[in-house]
């Protein structure tokens, strides 16, 4: 009888332990590491899983008769689901093999971070172009300034102080003659300064009737193209800029001569469609197909298009002018021994021009 008692105490025990041990599963090593989630039962407990090598307690619904968490176990479940959601939100990552370890920034975020946008100062291509002062020049060309307008090139902006003594004359005078108010030469060593933007092709004492001479080459925009046109500054009595030299609107290049004493002091202006003349005038057509009148052409070119733009510019196009030796031609200036004169400027122009007839 005891026996039998016993007999059935032991498998009553064999089936409980059965019942428990058939309610745990183990976990596969790969998987471990994520939460296992399942639709929410309002009888339903917590499903949590755990790191590899420990099991994993499913609790079924309280209508089974089935073992608790422990609060041990219970702890350790929830500790892991916050580092889990941690680490989703905020892409971080901890060493498994140190709970406590600080957390590092991920491979993802390092790489989002490497490769992040910074906003710069930049300037534009219109700045790039505005802060390049010094000209970029090698040989034949010449990088320039597109002008952005011309103004008068005495008492700037607008001639003030002075009047136009002689205009322009086709076949004839080719420029003009600005004189200073006071009359004589009360204008001598009053500051040339340049009618626009551009870049100095010529500039020498030229002797003969001309004396010092500059010539300066523009470039400005016209409709959907860019002209080229040259100004020439003569009979100066002293040069402040050199061949290939930048030069800016309003910018001082020379100051009022009077030829080495051949005229009284004034400043004679042209402005050139043709590139190609230079000092060789009766090698072309003196007329309004390679010059304009200069005053109507500032007049009409104050404001123009201009982003501060350069643009390449020819410097070796005075084809005729290389075969002139300057420093061979005669001076003129013992025509005058200071002061006034008692000739005229069209009389010394006539004999300027025979003397230069002969001479050819």
């Amino acid at each position: 009888m005891v026996g039998k008692v016993v007999i059935r105490a032991l498998v009553c025990v064999l089936i409980s332990i059965g019942t428990i041990y058939a309610q745990q599963v183990e976990v596969p090593r790969e998987k471990a590491g994520k939460i296992v989630q399942q639709t929410k039962h309002p009888t339903a407990q917590p499903v949590v899983e755990v790191r590899p090598s420990r099991t994993v307690a499913f609790a079924e619904t309280s209508n089974l008769n089935t073992p608790r968490l422990s609060i041990e176990q219970m702890r350790q479940a929830g500790a892991l689901a916050a580092q889990k959601v941690k680490e989703e939100d905020h892409d971080i990552e901890t060493d498994s093999s140190e709970s406590d370890s600080p957390a590092t920034v991920s491979p993802r975020k390092k790489e989002i971070s490497a490769n992040a946008v910074r906003a710069i100062d930049r300037p534009s291509r219109e700045s790039e172009l505005l802060s390049a002062q010094p000209l970029s020049f090698s040989g034949q060309t010449a990088f320039t300034r597109l002008a952005d307008g011309f103004d008068l090139p005495i008492g700037k902006p607008d001639g003030r102080g002075y009047y136009k003594a002689r205009g322009m004359r086709a076949h004839g005078h080719l420029g003009e003659d600005w004189d200073g108010v006071g009359g004589g030469d009360t204008d001598l060593g009053d500051p040339v300064y340049c009618i626009g933007d551009g870049v100095v092709v010529f500039a020498r004492d030229c002797h003969q009737g001309w004396g010092n001479v500059i010539i300066v080459r523009h470039a400005y925009r016209e409709g959907l193209g860019v002209r080229n046109v040259d100004s020439l500054y003569g009979h100066l009595q002293k040069i402040l800029v050199h061949r290939g030299q930048s030069v800016r609107r309003g910018q001082q290049i020379a100051a009022i001569g009077n030829a080495h004493g051949l005229y009284d002091a004034h400043l004679h202006l042209e402005v050139r469609k043709n590139i190609a003349i230079g000092m060789s005038r009766d090698k072309f057509a003196q007329d309004s197909s390679n010059y304009y009148d200069p005053s109507d052409f500032i007049m009409s070119h104050r404001h123009l298009q201009s982003s501060g733009a350069s643009t390449r510019v020819a410097m070796n196009t005075f084809t005729y002018d290389s075969r002139i030796h300057w420093d061979k031609l005669r001076n003129y200036s013992h025509a005058r021994s200071g002061g006034g004169s008692s000739e005229s400027a069209y009389a010394l122009k006539k004999a300027v021009a025979s003397q230069s007839s002969s001479a050819h």
